[in-house]
């Protein structure tokens, strides 16, 4: 159970913004298409904040910060 819990902690150290762009990021786009009216794929809207959350991992920050 030990080495579980290392692999979970070491997981999410390294990935925390990935898992925070696909939940959040995710969550927001789909509101917003919702609101807009673009319901036909909500897993897109997931996608999108999957890669802002990738993309801030590879840069070691998000995109407003410089």
């Amino acid at each position: 159970m030990n080495k579980f819990n290392e692999l979970l902690t070491n997981h999410i150290s390294h990935w925390n913004m990935v898992w925070f762009g696909l939940i959040f990021w995710g969550s927001i786009f789909n509101a917003l298409a919702l609101n807009f009216g673009f319901d036909k794929n909500p897993s897109f809207f997931y996608i999108i904040g999957f890669l802002f959350g990738l993309l801030a991992k590879l840069r070691g920050t998000w995109l407003w910060k410089t």
